[in-house]
């Protein structure tokens, strides 16, 4: 006897809606998949650019504040970015990749000492050791009275002996798809302000902002790139600012050790006729473990 095999009805009808349901979620999908990876990629590019940036410092800290001392150590750093290598020549073209992209698409700035900084600490024993160029000294920063400020930098000695660097680098976007998305928002929400990040968008790059202070290791000397800040500490002349009108609110008070008990810091010191019962001021989350005379203020 012949078997007839009937199809189900509506078979088609629910493989055709499962397609248009993947057509219409499917887009989504991929363009969420690229977007985090991406990011991905950026977060781990972040993390090499604060590292490459700390090198960058330490390296003018113990060269003078020169910047093309920390710009050097930067790009070296940052090889494991453009490719590393498990050999000498690899090592060295990632290194060549690196130092180039560096010099087109990575700014950084000397923000500190500034020229103030100079003008307040600068030895003029020193110029000569250094081809006539200003330079603070680094020696003995220990002995040196922190309380003396500058007029022109509102900075003691100590301060002025902080090297402060910010790099921006632009870091290319890579993923398809994503980098789309991500140049067309970047580009859309640029204010124009700052012509090198502008730049960056237009190249299909992100800005990476890393800031890194570091104590000198060396005198600090001035160079072209010195920037001018003038007005530090109160137009030059520091004062105590004193407490604000409004002070601030106080921070809990603790009672238990994972701080699920707390003191409403808003209420005085009580005793029975505070609300709670108990002595002191009241908890305000909870009560004190085995407390019978303590009803909370509220439950959380």
């Amino acid at each position: 006897m012949k078997k007839i095999c009937h199809r189900r009805p509506g078979r088609r009808r629910m493989l055709g809606s499962a397609m248009i349901e993947f057509a219409v979620v499917g887009p989504l999908l991929v363009l969420l998949g690229t977007l985090v990876l991406q990011y991905a990629l950026m977060f781990n590019a972040k993390n090499m650019v604060n590292h490459a940036g700390f090198m960058a410092a330490r390296e003018g800290s113990v060269a003078h504040a020169n910047l093309a001392s920390a710009r050097q150590a930067y790009a070296r750093a940052l090889v494991p970015l453009y490719g590393g290598g498990r050999s000498g020549t690899e090592l060295a073209q990632a290194l060549a990749r690196a130092h180039a992209d560096v010099a087109l698409n990575t700014r950084i700035e000397l923000l500190n000492p500034i020229r103030e900084s100079y003008d307040d600490w600068s030895d003029p024993a020193l110029s000569s050791r250094y081809g006539g160029r200003r330079a603070i000294p680094n020696a003995n920063l220990g002995f040196r009275d922190a309380r003396s400020i500058g007029a022109s930098s509102g900075q003691n000695i100590q301060d002025a002996n902080l090297i402060k660097l910010k790099i921006t680098h632009g870091y290319e976007l890579r993923v398809p798809l994503a980098s789309t998305v991500m140049q067309f928002m970047m580009r859309w929400n640029d204010t124009g302000r700052d012509p090198f990040v502008t730049a960056l968008y237009t190249q299909r790059r992100i800005p990476l902002v890393t800031h890194v202070t570091l104590q000198m290791q060396s005198d600090p000397v001035e160079s072209d790139v010195t920037v001018s800040m003038p007005g530090q500490g109160n137009n030059g002349n520091p004062t105590d600012p004193g407490m604000p009108v409004n002070p601030p609110i106080q921070p809990p008070n603790c009672i238990t050790a994972g701080c699920t008990v707390i003191v409403d810091p808003t209420l005085p010191p009580g005793g029975g006729g505070a609300p709670g019962g108990g002595t002191g001021t009241p908890p305000l989350y909870g009560c004190p473990p085995g407390d019978p005379n303590c009803s909370p203020l509220c439950e959380g």
